[in-house]
């Protein structure tokens, strides 16, 4: 077995759920997720993955929001979710040692791996031409939380009754801010708000943007497609992904409050429950502190 940097990883345990709807006005689900055990390469949502002790490699859990229409989307959106664990889990296993940063670089790897492969597939066939997906890729190794994320899926973290955004959406609005440009008066009302700048598999090349941030026992992460967070407003989607009657309980919740709300897309969640020794003790004072990814964060001080 490889070793890795960090405490022990197998003193952390997880806890998770997730669920796709399709809404009530698609006629077809082009949203997929998947869940990870990196030190097995076990997929799925068996009992011993739904709640298990990390593993030296860590443990992904992802949603992919495929676009493109009709079929094409869902093939998008399930290539992803099939091609980027087993990269990652491939690629991890050939290693003898795993750092943070190494760690990273293969998450970003198996990511631009899936847009190969579903760019080429597109390419290949008219009728995929111009499919594409989004990745919201979610990797605990050691007691870092590793987000990859590309186009406008989302990853947030519960902790202390609070929630913060720990993605940024790569939309055409959020470009325009970026770089000074005028916004619209009401960016919620905007017929650009859902138009994407990258999406995996729609162009050659991709910029996979990665963020992390240390977990504590009693976080909750809750990532979700475009269907759950523009239906069900943050204060609600706070109050019900913070409750205490199950993680699988929580996920229907969701769902049933984003259906009422008019359920115009397709939704989709993971939600994850960190807790184990190994992992620092809760901090009512403990801020979410997510960063940008920088290697020369994880080098050892001299």
């Amino acid at each position: 077995m490889a070793e890795t940097t960090g405490s022990d990883p197998k003193a952390i345990h997880v806890k998770l759920f997730g669920m796709s709807d399709m809404g009530r006005v698609r006629k077809n689900n082009e949203d997929n997720f998947v869940i990870c055990n990196l030190t097995t390469g076990e997929v799925g949502l068996s009992p011993a993955l739904l709640e298990h002790d990390v593993g030296p490699f860590g443990s992904l859990f992802m949603v992919a929001d495929g676009m493109g229409g009709e079929s094409s989307g869902e093939v998008a959106s399930q290539l992803a979710a099939v091609t980027v664990p087993k990269r990652l889990y491939d690629n991890l296993k050939s290693l003898d040692t795993v750092s943070e940063a190494n760690f990273v670089i293969l998450l970003r790897e198996a990511i631009e791996y899936a847009n190969q492969i579903i760019f080429q597939k597109a390419q290949a066939n008219p009728a995929y031409r111009g499919m594409g997906t989004t990745t919201t890729a979610a990797a605990l190794f050691g007691q870092y939380l590793f987000v990859g994320q590309v186009g406008d899926s989302r990853a947030y973290l519960i902790r202390n009754k609070q929630i913060t955004q720990l993605t940024r959406d790569q939309t055409f609005l959020n470009y325009l801010k970026e770089i000074g440009a005028e916004l619209p008066a009401d960016p919620e009302k905007d017929s650009r708000k859902s138009i994407l700048t990258q999406a995996v598999g729609s162009s050659e090349t991709l910029d996979v943007k990665v963020t992390y941030t240390k977990v504590y026992q009693g976080d909750r992460i809750l990532l979700c497609s475009d269907g759950l967070y523009n239906m069900v407003p943050l204060p609600d989607l706070l109050e019900t992904a913070s409750r205490e009657d199950g993680l699988a309980g929580g996920c229907k919740a969701l769902i049933e409050k984003a259906n009422a709300n008019g359920g115009t897309d397709n939704i989709t969640l993971v939600m994850v429950d960190f807790s184990g020794p190994g992992l620092p003790p809760p901090d009512a004072a403990a801020s979410v502190d997510c960063k940008e990814f920088n290697e020369e964060d994880f080098k050892p001080r001299t």
